[in-house]
């Protein structure tokens, strides 16, 4: 049993020779530490592009939404006949058709809308700009004037 554990050992010393001849004579060669950022750049690139838009959208969102400190409740003489109506967004809601006691009637997709006259502001540093109305949307809807549409002359 010896004998075959030291030829077992004898055997694997010579086939280890041929490999750590391979290895080199040298130990503590030089290593290549560059690195392709090839696709991770590109990825990065990609992305970086994606959150600037996002940011550019969301700003230029805030930008062109009303500034809510800057309004003041809209003068009788303010609402009239063809004026627009916007939400703090600046999006359009409709335009007067007429006022109707305390409310607006409002114009929208050819149905009309209530809208009270103290829901409606305009911008304290413009006489003839849209009106203001910090109602949400779902709210101005569900104010629909008995379901009548509009009438076009």
């Amino acid at each position: 049993m010896h004998k075959a554990l030291t030829l077992l050992a004898a055997g694997a010393a010579i086939l280890a020779v041929p490999a750590l001849a391979q290895v080199g004579g040298t130990v503590g060669g030089s290593v290549d530490t560059t690195v392709d950022t090839g696709p991770v750049a590109g990825t990065v690139g990609n992305v970086t592009g994606q959150v600037g838009k996002t940011v550019e959208h969301v700003d230029g969102a805030v930008n062109g939404a009303i500034d809510s400190t800057k309004l003041v409740v809209a003068t009788r003489e303010q609402v009239r006949a063809g004026a627009q109506i916007v939400d703090t967004q600046g999006n359009s809601v409709g335009t007067v058709q007429s006022i109707d006691g305390a409310n607006a009637v409002i114009v929208d997709g050819g149905k009309l809308y209530n809208i009270p006259l103290a829901e409606l502001y305009s911008k304290a540093a413009s006489v003839t700009g849209p009106l203001v109305t910090k109602l949400p949307r779902a709210e101005i809807r569900a104010r629909v004037q008995g379901g009548a549409a509009a009438e076009t002359r």
